[in-house]
């Protein structure tokens, strides 16, 4: 088994504890400690708990972001692939609440955490943005909706999702979170967008 690098042993533990605990009350001496570092050693990487605090946040940003990256191309059952996708995204995103509710919760104090994380929303809306065009190239979704607006209806749906669970700690909307109820979902969503035959 490879050893993990001191960067990264850092960041592990200062994601986990500053979840688990909030910024304020986790201790660059508490995150050293997980770390199995010295708390020098700590600042000679990262320099102050603020500037650690937006790396982590970078790290995990960049990790979402590279996973949606790819495109998907439609192959004419709407269902099934939008229930994939958004079973996919919500996974992922639901995966990071704690750290999604942290972040909201010290954007008063660190503004810039938004120009740290909006690169994640938006590459998710340009890949579903990318999925409707040749949707409607293939002649399988309506031409009169915009495909942006469809991306972000959808991808709406799935950010109550996270929002909701974050803040209250399941989702109080939807008792059925499983791909179930995301195809359930997909099929409404579907038969809003989906090209009649006439």
């Amino acid at each position: 088994m490879a050893k993990t690098d001191t960067k990264t042993q850092i960041l592990d533990a200062a994601l986990e504890l500053i979840s688990q605990d909030g910024l304020k009350a986790t201790t660059t001496k508490a995150i050293a400690e997980k770390a199995s570092v010295n708390e020098v050693t700590l600042f000679r990487h990262f320099e102050s708990k603020e500037k650690l605090f937006l790396a982590v946040i970078d790290r995990e940003a960049m990790v979402r972001f590279e996973i949606i990256q790819h495109e998907i191309e439609p192959s004419g059952d709407l269902v099934n692939e939008l229930t994939m996708i958004g079973s996919f995204m919500s996974r992922g995103m639901l995966g990071k609440a704690n750290f999604f509710k942290l972040m909201v919760m010290e954007v008063n104090r660190y503004p810039e955490i938004f120009d740290h994380i909006g690169a994640v929303p938006m590459a998710a809306i340009d890949m579903l943005e990318k999925y409707f065009d040749k949707a409607k190239t293939m002649g399988i979704v309506r031409n009169d909706v915009d495909s942006e607006i469809m991306a972000i209806a959808f991808f709406s749906y799935l950010f109550r999702i996270l929002v909701t669970t974050a803040f209250l700690g399941d989702d109080i909307f939807m008792k059925n979170r499983t791909d179930d109820g995301m195809r359930q979902f997909a099929e409404i969503f579907v038969n809003g967008v989906a090209k009649r035959s006439d």
